[in-house]
């Protein structure tokens, strides 16, 4: 018995189409498809043969509409609607919270295109929606490309469409995504609303942020001039800062003992900047004002050297020191603070680099000038300290306050040997005398010493009796 022949099919695709009909697939569904099927033997010489009056061609058409007026091309008008989740410089400031900050009370009204970055904040979200209002888009697509500062995390498409969106991007371009819109078409008269979420990166630091994106198809938009939409918004970022000084300020008994070189001469002004921001904070810059000198030259303490902790990338000057170092005798006492109007004032000056969540710690470290100290004339002195922080006008950050000051006020006491006058004691004395003999004057003008010499004879005749009566 002779085993079967195998007939095989060969199968043709015309019209120039990508994927093959034996898998009953195509890309292509804007053109009528021709399909021509040849039968024949695998091995005719072997085995039965064909019967001549069947024929081993057929040749059929797969008709196809593509749903618009001209079968060639179709005409869609693709429209793309976005705005983002970013708190406009106007709604900030109209808010309760905001309406206090910085960058609401400064002088003219922010910017209309100015968004703010809340504090906190660590990602934006864009809102959009694509309507077709012209024939069915083949191939319908968006192109979605950021500034460097934003990370593409997710699209979400709401509203419970049954358009479906799916994005893809090439490793190189981080910044770029492409968006296939409901394969193989988007009717026409539909729309899709859409999120798409980006994180802020935290190694790119911009004062803006962009979105750009375009949507097209393989047909001839009508409108093409809303088929894009280029988001473009510069940014104030909110921060989140906290400037306190150390609540226990140092005091100091001036001895006449007291030599310089002593550690109880030594004294430190402490200050902590803590930033809870989720972004860093460059060049903020610190000011102390040291109102150390006064009006008669004389330097009662200097700041010798600081230190900063947890602020790497932070460059602070000392104040200059001063040419000369002479020492008058000057009279303080009917001073109790050396300030802006008593006093001369010397600066401390930092640029700092605060990191994202960080809490910095800036000392000043001083010393007492003993041999100025005991030269001039003072019983109780403060020495005044003011310490602020700022941002350039330029940066794209802001405080709650434009300029935050603390204070920490040096307290300086002196022990002085009094020498008391002589006719000081003469004169206590005498006037002592003569307040007791006013005061006994007047008691016996009132006759009190008589009251009590009639209350001893009165109590003299009662006694007498009783010895009386005893014997």
């Amino acid at each position: 018995m002779q085993q079967p022949s195998i007939v095989s099919f060969g199968c043709y695709v015309m019209e120039e189409v990508s994927l093959s009909l034996c898998e009953q697939e195509t890309a292509d569904y804007g053109r009528p498809l021709a399909v021509l099927l040849e039968t024949g033997l695998q091995s005719p010489d072997d085995g039965p043969v064909l019967d001549p009056d069947w024929p081993n061609v057929l040749r059929a058409e797969l008709p196809f509409w593509n749903g618009c007026e001209q079968e060639d091309v179709c005409v869609p008008d693709l429209i793309l609607h976005s705005h983002t989740d970013l708190m406009s410089a106007q709604q900030f400031c109209g808010s309760r919270e905001g309406a206090s900050w910085s960058l609401c009370s400064q002088q003219g009204a922010p910017q209309g295109s100015l968004h703010v970055v809340e504090a906190g904040r660590r990602r934006v979200v864009v809102f959009a929606r694509l309507e077709n209002q012209g024939e069915n888009a083949y191939g319908a697509s968006v192109q979605i490309s950021t500034s460097s500062n934003l990370l593409f995390s997710s699209l979400i498409v709401k509203d419970q469409s049954d358009i479906q969106i799916e994005c893809h991007s090439e490793d190189r371009l981080v910044n770029q995504r492409s968006c296939i819109i409901s394969a193989p078409f988007m009717k026409s008269m539909s729309q899709v609303s859409f999120h798409l979420e980006f994180e802020f990166s935290r190694s790119v630091f911009l004062d803006h942020i962009r979105v750009l994106m375009a949507t097209s198809s393989e047909g001839e938009d009508g409108f093409p001039d809303d088929n894009i939409k280029d988001i473009f918004l510069p940014l104030k970022y909110q921060t989140d800062l906290l400037f306190t000084r150390d609540p226990n300020p140092r005091r100091f008994q001036i001895k006449s003992s007291s030599s310089s070189g002593d550690q109880a001469d030594t004294f430190n002004l402490t200050y902590n900047i803590q930033n809870s921001g989720v972004f860093p904070l460059p060049d903020v810059l610190f000011r102390a004002e040291i109102w150390a000198v006064t009006r008669g030259g004389n330097q009662l303490l200097n700041i010798t050297d600081y230190s900063v902790l947890q602020a790497p990338g932070s460059h602070c000057s000392l104040p200059p020191i001063r040419s000369t170092n002479q020492v008058t005798a000057e009279d303080l006492t009917h001073l109790s603070q050396l300030n802006q109007s008593t006093g001369v004032i010397e600066v401390f000056h930092c640029r700092l680099n605060l990191p994202a969540s960080s809490d910095v710690r800036l000392s000043l470290k001083g010393r007492l000038q003993l041999h100025a100290l005991n030269t001039v004339s003072f019983r109780s002195l403060e020495v005044l300290t003011s310490a602020s922080v700022q941002l350039e006008a330029s940066s794209p950050m802001f405080l709650q306050e434009e300029r935050p000051l603390r204070q920490i006020i040096v307290e300086l006491r002196k022990d002085e040997d009094h020498i008391v006058s002589v006719w000081i004691v003469v004169g206590s004395s005498v006037g002592g005398l003569l307040l007791l003999g006013l005061l006994v004057l007047g008691l016996w003008k009132l006759g009190f010493f008589n009251r009590r010499r009639r209350q001893e004879e009165e109590e003299q005749p009662s006694t007498n009796g009783k010895a009386a009566e005893e014997l």
